[in-house]
């Protein structure tokens, strides 16, 4: 395993992000095509990292996250409102390494807590950019793996997050 560098970064990884873009795209080469922004022009994430590597992301669709139609508690909700609503979400979080190689940095999250049973006890892989514009600090995500959507289609995602805290 390579040597964790998350003490030469944690400085300008550490913190709150908030999601300003999340695409999906048909692969990841220069010739990628975009096919969905499954959250919409104005997507709902945020990512705490704590100084000690601890990573809790969230992320909802914002068109689904409204009162239940039936007013009831969520519950209370029938089977269907409820799904609707939590189909829309996902999350994760656990204490992650943090890696250099001839691409840039990448990292693995050890899943403690997840939406998706199927991720608890896994590795979430990332790879990470950081950047500067306009006086912001950004960072863009690219699961290692491919993501899928409702309707069962393997996508890339690349998630770009604005540091706000």
């Amino acid at each position: 395993m390579p040597e964790n560098v998350w003490p030469k970064y944690k400085g300008r990884i550490a913190g709150v992000w908030k999601t300003i873009s999340y695409e999906l795209f048909d692969g990841s080469g220069p010739d990628k095509k975009l096919i969905a922004k499954p959250h919409g022009d104005s997507p709902l994430g945020r990512v705490q990292i704590s100084q000690n590597a601890y990573l809790s992301a969230h992320m909802a669709r914002p068109d689904r996250m409204k009162p239940l139609p039936s007013g009831k508690t969520w519950q209370e909700g029938d089977d269907a409102e409820v799904a609707f609503v939590a189909r829309g979400e996902s999350m994760y979080c656990g204490y992650f390494e943090l890696f250099e190689d001839d691409e840039g940095l990448w990292w693995q999250t050890k899943v403690d807590v997840s939406t998706d049973p199927n991720r608890m006890g896994g590795m979430e892989v990332r790879r990470a950019a950081l950047s500067k514009e306009g006086g912001k600090q950004f960072m863009t995500l690219q699961p290692k793996n491919d993501m899928v959507m409702e309707d069962g289609r393997r996508t890339r995602g690349v998630l770009k997050w604005e540091k706000i805290e």
